[in-house]
């Protein structure tokens, strides 16, 4: 009896196995008898299998059209020969190929599923990351940011800033306008603008920016002080639209 509840383990798990390469159950334990039987009848794959005849028949048509069984006729007889396992594993690569090659444009069809206005609400070290793996990993290559600088630290050390946001932003090739507030953390940033793809502006004194904004291409972050604890982002074309014109239009008025 042990012996035989570690055969239908093994079976089970063969079944899963072949499931996941693009079989239903049914037609998995089909395929697994086939090949232990090597060339059977209807009614033998039937009795192996535990399937009923009339089901079975709608099986087979699936076995031979994915291409791991054959159909071979002596006179009136109709036998079944299985196809090595290693054919199901080229059918899976098939359609991973297949997949690839529609990947641009399924990203397509997800893209206009984003531009549908959304709202995120993050919170401490992880939502600040989060915003950054948002900003860096849209397709655009430059965006703009508003901020006082130091509220930055406030959410993760410099190294961090330096050594992962800056560095990922250098190696995708993007670059940042920056309107920054006057103070001496401010002018040690400006001071690297041209080592990290940036290119600054002092703002005019006296005008202060609790909360950071950065514009990307279809969504703006907005990051509070952390003691605040709040950081939300708006995911809208038009509304990232008009805070890039409200962006130039202060850019364009500094010189």
């Amino acid at each position: 009896m042990v012996i035989l509840g570690v055969y239908w383990k093994r079976m089970v798990d063969l079944v899963g196995i072949i499931k996941n390469l693009g079989l239903t159950t049914k037609a998995a334990r089909v395929y697994l008898a086939a090949l232990e039987l090597g060339e059977a009848s209807v009614q033998e794959l039937a009795a192996k299998a535990k399937i009923k005849r009339t089901t079975l028949y709608y099986i087979l048509e699936e076995l031979i059209e994915t291409g791991v069984l054959i159909s071979t006729k002596t006179g009136k007889r109709v036998r079944y020969v299985p196809e090595e396992p290693a054919t199901l594993l080229k059918n899976a690569r098939g359609k991973i190929a297949d997949f690839e090659e529609s990947l641009v444009l399924l990203e397509e069809k997800a893209a206009y599923i984003r531009r549908k206005p959304r709202v995120y609400f993050l919170y401490g070290a992880s939502g600040f990351k989060q915003v950054w793996d948002m900003i860096l990993g849209a397709k655009h290559k430059e965006y703009r940011i508003l901020t006082e600088g130091e509220n930055f630290l406030e959410y993760a050390k410099e190294k961090y800033i330096i050594q992962e946001i800056i560095a990922k932003k250098k190696k995708l090739g993007i670059s940042s306008r920056q309107l920054i507030t006057p103070s001496e953390y401010a002018k040690k940033i400006i001071a690297k603008d041209a080592t990290e793809n940036r290119v600054s502006k002092l703002l005019p004194p006296g005008y202060a920016l609790p909360f950071t904004e950065i514009i990307g291409e279809g969504l703006v972050a907005f990051i509070s002080p952390r003691f605040n604890n709040m950081i939300f982002i708006v995911e809208n074309d038009a509304f990232a639209k008009t805070r890039k014109s409200v962006f130039d239009l202060l850019w364009n008025s500094i010189r």
